[in-house]
């Protein structure tokens, strides 16, 4: 793991770590050692977030699930998505609009994370391997992708778009990786 990596890690670590200590302060939290679920989530942030259990989303047309994590529909969260420990939160103003491939791998990408971790790398992978193997996605897919990420000026958490896009080319291509 290189440097750029480990602060990405130790970042995610500490904003979910602070995300749990908000919930922690509230009086309907889980005692010590327990993760926050998403109906913690839900009561934490009240206003209109809603619970979708596993295997009852359809994005794009297309049953999407990872598991049996449920997700929380957040019209008030500040990014298309995120991951918790256990859960998915995503924003479905933010996702309305986007062509089907690319709302499915940002969810897809988000259920990376609950399978191989922090790694954006790895999320962004995970997710186009996972569309390619169920059929969601395809070359033209990936080219929406990559212009919907290559504006991107990358951030702590994220490499640059045309970075991502290149993993997500290299990704589509290489079958056996994930």
């Amino acid at each position: 793991m290189n440097l750029a990596a480990v602060a990405r890690l130790s970042l995610t670590v500490a904003a979910l770590w602070g995300w749990a200590a908000g919930i922690a302060t509230s009086a309907d939290y889980k005692p010590a050692g327990e993760s926050p679920t998403a109906e913690d989530y839900v009561a934490h942030i009240g206003g209109k977030a809603t619970i979708v259990e596993s295997g009852d989303l359809l994005l794009g047309g297309h049953r999407a699930a990872c598991g049996v994590r449920p997700v929380v529909l957040d019209p008030a969260l500040d990014d298309f998505a995120a991951a918790y420990d256990g859960f998915i939160i995503l924003n479905p103003r933010k996702l309305e609009g986007l062509p089907p491939a690319v709302s499915l791998w940002i969810y897809s990408h988000e259920c990376g994370h609950q399978f191989k971790g922090p790694d954006e790398d790895e999320a962004d992978c995970f997710a186009v391997q996972r569309g390619r193997r169920q059929g969601w996605l395809t070359p033209a897919g990936v080219e929406q992708i990559c212009n919907f990420i290559s504006p991107s000026q990358g951030d702590i958490m994220h490499f640059s778009g045309p970075q991502r896009c290149q993993t997500v080319r290299r990704c589509f291509g290489d079958k056996g990786q994930f």
